[in-house]
């Protein structure tokens, strides 16, 4: 069993600069004729450079990457592989195998890729560093299809800046994942249908795993530690094992235990395979503007049982979902609903989800639309704004609360207040913010509002 303890490089608090950004698109695989420049024993492959391995299976003893090119479309063991720059493409059915050679872990430094489009299998820790990555010359882990499958059982993958990804759309196993303090949002992603598996997993920053599409399951067993939030992707399904235990001896530094974020947590789950996609059964999902503003969402179950939670869950942009109100099957009817009573102004995305009472399964819907938008629209003003902001309000709408965060969903300390006679809520912000774009959140007595504002 690994020791926790020696992990206490890793985790070493400090203060970072997060990015957000977008993990770059992977190529497709390229072809394989068995013509190409063979890739041989012991050879260092620089920039321009481009081998292929093809043929029986077979393990090198050295090789190189130094800014080149290797494309595998056999199967092929290296036990002694050192990259600090490069692409490596793994095409469909291939495997690659980096051995543990003579222990050391391995370590990209920036514009260095490895495309998984079959089998790859890393015997060592494998650090995405900083050194020279940059959204141009980034550096990319990236399992590319549902078919593709990434082996790392024993291994720490470590990610401390915000250009390095790894990307998973197919299988994918660890011993731990550690996201650094200076890694950026977003530096796993998981697509539609993908399982990643590990024993510990250890997180620094706020939303550090995001779901790019569909619903995807992360698989946690032994230990866990949140220094911020894991995801605000509520199709992330987060299958916790009963023996699972998350850090609470670090609350004092910061730490969140069990902070899993908009994640669907599966406690006491054997493995993502216990977790379903939602069954046609859930059909005629639709979403209608009641008189009094409020957004009605009504659905069928054929398969509904007592016990069953449904949940509404709702987004701004049908990317990242929230929870907004649940209730507990108690009897079968022919249909379902449930009320927003207090909708986003604009355009609202909805999910309903559900589990199941004896199985505590997850299931998730397709998504349905619907705009809401008031008869007399409220203003913020100055906008770019310095110190102070002002909201007018419509005539018969007053604000219950006001809150300004970041594009992270920090919360900026402000200070409001209300002219009810004006129509009218001064708001002025407290603390030192950089220019940059933030969001102004309003709830009133009739919806939520939520509006981005640029601070110059």
């Amino acid at each position: 069993m690994k020791k926790h303890s020696l992990l206490a490089a890793f985790l070493l608090l400090a203060t970072p600069l997060f990015v957000t950004a977008q993990s770059p698109a992977a190529p497709p695989p390229p072809g394989c004729t068995g013509t190409e420049p063979l890739v041989t024993d012991g050879e260092v492959l620089t920039k321009g450079v481009t081998k292929w391995y093809y043929g029986p299976a077979a393990t090198f003893s050295n090789l190189t990457l130094r800014g080149g090119t290797l494309i595998i479309c056999g199967d092929l063991t290296i036990n002694n592989y050192n990259m600090d720059s490069g692409t490596v493409h793994i095409n469909p059915a291939a495997r690659l195998v980096i051995a543990s050679g003579n222990g050391a872990g391995l370590v990209l430094y920036g514009n260095a890729a490895i495309y998984n489009y079959g089998t790859c299998e890393i015997q060592r820790n494998l650090s995405l560093n900083g050194g020279y990555a940059s959204a141009a010359t980034p550096n990319l882990i990236v399992n590319a299809t549902s078919a593709s499958v990434f082996k790392m059982s024993n291994q720490y993958l470590v990610i401390n800046n915000p250009y390095s990804w790894f990307v998973n759309n197919g299988s994918a196993e660890f011993w731990g994942i550690i996201v650094d303090s200076w890694a950026g949002a977003g530096v796993v992603e998981m697509g539609s249908g993908s399982s990643t598996r590990m024993a510990v997993l250890i997180n620094k920053i706020p939303n550090s795993y995001r779901v790019t599409s569909g619903t995807a399951c992360l698989s946690v067993f032994q230990y866990s530690q949140f220094y911020g939030v894991l995801t605000s992707s509520p199709t992330l399904n987060a299958c916790v094992a009963a023996g699972h235990t998350s850090d609470s001896g670090c609350i004092p530094w910061g730490c969140a235990p069990n902070n899993w974020g908009a994640a669907q947590v599966v406690p006491a789950c054997t493995s993502c395979a216990s977790i379903a996609v939602l069954p046609v059964n859930l059909t005629g999902l639709q979403a209608a503007r009641t008189a009094n503003d409020r957004n009605l969402l009504t659905w069928q179950c054929a398969g509904a049982q007592p016990g069953m939670v449904f949940r509404l869950l709702r987004s701004a942009d049908g990317r990242y979902f929230s929870p907004v109100d649940s209730f507990t099957v108690s009897a079968i009817t022919p249909s379902y609903s449930i009320t927003d009573k207090f909708p986003l102004e604009g355009l609202n995305h909805y999910m309903i989800q559900y589990t199941q009472p004896q199985s505590g399964t997850v299931y998730n819907s397709k998504t349905v639309k619907i705009s809401s938008v008031s008869s007399t629209p409220f203003s913020i003003y100055p906008n770019p704004f310095d110190k102070k902001l002002t909201i007018r309000f419509p005539v018969g709408t007053y604000p219950e609360k006001v809150m300004l965060t970041d594009m992270l969903g920090r919360n900026i300390r402000i200070n409001w207040h209300w002219q009810p006679d004006a129509c009218l809520a001064e708001v002025t912000v407290e603390e030192f913010i950089p220019a940059d774009l933030y969001m102004i959140h309003i709830r009133t007595n009739k919806s939520n509002i939520s509006r981005t504002i640029l601070k110059q």
